[in-house]
């Protein structure tokens, strides 16, 4: 990666970085700052994909209520790596979750952000969360 790349990967570092930290203070607007206005959303804990402002405020309300009815959360993001292509960069990254009690909830979680460069500003166009893995699921049936 030359210097420009790493100068971006550091800035999108920072901007992950910001979004969750905005999650975590209840700052759905410190989130949608960092989003493109048709971006889209795959997320881990909603079937359907998200498409856009209207459909994402509403996902950030059912998010916010989701989190409010369980206990503290704690988040540890890992270091996201960063490949850049000119005006599109894609972020991959570990988060891992939990929630207190009540209705208490832990995890790990894989993200990919896709990022466009839009007037000299790093917006997200789509963001992917799915839970990891934990190995391949027994395989029971006799052929």
């Amino acid at each position: 990666m030359d210097v420009e790349e790493t100068k971006i990967a550091e800035e999108i570092t920072a901007i992950i970085k910001g979004i969750f930290t905005a999650f975590e203070e209840h700052d759905s607007d410190g989130i949608e700052g960092h989003m493109h206005p048709d971006a889209t959303v795959w997320d881990v804990f909603t079937p359907q994909l998200i498409r856009g402002v209207e459909e994402r405020k509403k996902f950030h309300a059912d998010d916010q209520e989701q989190m409010q009815a369980r206990g503290p959360l704690s988040l540890r993001l890992e270091e996201p790596e960063v490949s850049v292509w000119v005006d599109t960069a894609l972020a991959c990254y570990y988060l891992n979750y939990s929630y207190e009690p009540p209705n208490a909830a832990e995890g790990r979680v894989r993200i990919s952000n896709v990022f466009r460069r839009i007037d000299g500003k790093w917006l997200i166009v789509h963001h992917h969360e799915g839970t990891v893995p934990v190995g391949i699921p027994p395989i029971t049936d006799e052929p």
